[in-house]
């Protein structure tokens, strides 16, 4: 009994440990989920506009959904579910209007290729009346896949180089290549090396390429590190004025850094060379992209000052990790209308839409996502009808009212809803939702070894008992 009372609470602790720790996991490693992306409709880009929309209708025609991979460009062009949205443009003015629409329909989805990035949209017209008018590709900076705000995003589009209180494209920048040796890396497998730097350096910014973790110091200063292999190099910017002399490398046993931790090691300087800020912003940029050149640094700029991760002195690339931006780009088409006083046009928008991919259902779901809210940003609009063309079920829907017309469904909304519009298809009209029961095998591991870690610390601490008892005795 004595025996129960000790060490109970101990073996409910380990347990209840081991249920916090587990989570749902598949009976295989496949990925079961994949991300696509929101799309949303027309805007005015500049300013305030008379022109009012009397009427939209859109149309989501999905006769087949996408893989969850794709690996070449033929595949990847071949996908044909689209959105195509058809504005009543009226101008209510006695003068003519022209003004520059855009229309932004979300990144690359995570499922897409992005070594054919912008191809998918080559396709698709955008007319006036019927007649295909000039659209241009336009690329800012996407907070995320499924992340958009009017009034953000579009602060975000330039046509020149943006201007910043500190970055310019003529700002000297300096690289440094530097060589590790001498770790002992048999003893220290999860060796790292680092420097410290000023926080708040009114006169330079750090960006060190394979850096993983950031440490402030009891002084204030910051201590970037990464890991460290010998004979491979490591690379470090320094953006701005540079040092008069680089700081002091250290190594460390493990990613910790802790003073007091150090260990041996030699950091040689390879190469040092000199380049612009421009220069290191389009490192990544390739004159073949459907980014413009424009767009890619004004998006690198956007990424340096924005990030909730960077100081004043140091670029800190948690959520990037490089200067390549080709999946965190938000896509725009860029186009002008004109009406004269009194007049209607008809515009109509045709643009790519990738559901997000939820393979844990069976049959897998395939959710999208249209933004409406961004409709509200003109004057008036009118009637709203939507069409989802399809030969599968629609099995959720908001705003709901759908109603099914082979072959697929319609809704009628007299203005704008509070809600997003968001739909839900499959091939079956009742899909099998996740079954828990069946993602346990790792619980179940889980909570079998921290049973037994149970009775092992039990007996352990038992016998230092007894022994501990043998010596009082003695």
């Amino acid at each position: 009994m004595k025996f129960k009372k000790r060490y109970l609470s101990l073996i409910i602790v380990l347990l209840l440990m081991a249920s916090l720790l587990a989570v749902p996991a598949s009976a295989n490693s496949a990925q079961t989920q994949w991300q696509g992306v929101d799309s949303a409709g027309a805007i005015v880009r500049d300013g305030d506009s008379p022109i009012i929309v009397e009427k939209e209708l859109l149309t989501f025609d999905i006769q087949e959904f996408p893989n969850n991979h794709y690996f070449d460009l033929e595949s990847y062009l071949s996908y044909s579910g689209k959105v195509t949205a058809e504005y009543t443009f009226y101008n209510p003015a006695d003068y003519a209007v022209t003004a520059t629409l855009l229309f932004p329909f979300g990144c690359e989805p995570m499922y897409g290729n992005y070594e054919y990035y912008g191809e998918d949209t080559e396709k698709y017209d955008i007319l006036i009346d019927g007649q295909p008018v000039e659209k241009v590709m336009r690329y800012t900076l996407s907070s995320g896949f499924d992340q958009f705000e009017v009034e953000t995003d579009l602060a975000l589009l330039h046509d020149e180089y943006v201007t910043d209180s500190f970055y310019a494209l003529d700002l000297p920048v300096t690289k440094y290549v530097f060589m590790p040796s001498g770790v002992d890396t048999e003893t220290y497998g999860a060796a790292d090396t680092g420097f410290d730097m000023v926080r708040d350096d009114p006169e330079r910014r750090i960006y060190f390429v394979d850096q993983n973790g950031l440490h402030t110091q009891d002084d204030g200063d910051l201590r970037v590190h990464s890991g460290v292999e010998n004979g491979e190099a490591i690379t470090v910017y320094v953006i701005g004025q540079d040092y008069a002399e680089f700081p002091q490398w250290e190594f460390y046993q493990d990613g910790g850094v802790e003073d007091g931790e150090e260990i041996d090691g030699t950091m040689s300087l390879e190469s040092r060379e000199e380049l612009s800020f421009r220069d290191l912003a389009l490192s990544k940029w390739s004159a073949d992209s459907a980014v413009s050149e424009i767009d890619w640094y004004n998006a690198i700029v956007a990424m340096l000052t924005g990030s909730s991760d960077s100081t004043g002195s140091n670029l800190h690339l948690w959520e990037f990790g490089s200067l390549d931006l080709s999946r965190y780009l938000m896509r725009w088409y860029e186009y002008e209308i004109s009406i004269g006083p009194g007049e209607r046009i008809v515009n109509t928008v045709t643009a790519p839409i990738y559901p997000d991919i939820n393979g844990r259902y069976k049959p897998p779901i395939y959710e999208y996502t249209y933004l409406l809210s961004p409709a509200k940003t003109w004057a008036e609009f009118g009637n709203l009808d939507i069409v989802v063309n399809t030969p599968y079920y629609m099995t959720v829907s908001g705003p709901e009212g759908f109603q099914y017309n082979n072959p697929g469904y319609e809704l009628h909304l007299t203005g704008l809803p509070e809600s997003e519009l968001t739909f839900t298809l499959c091939t079956e009209s009742e899909p099998e939702a996740p079954s828990y029961i069946n993602y346990f095998p790792t619980e179940i591991l889980l909570v079998g070894a921290a049973a037994l870690m149970a009775i092992i610390v039990i007996v352990v601490f038992a016998k230092r008992g007894r022994n501990r008892r043998r010596g009082n005795d003695a």
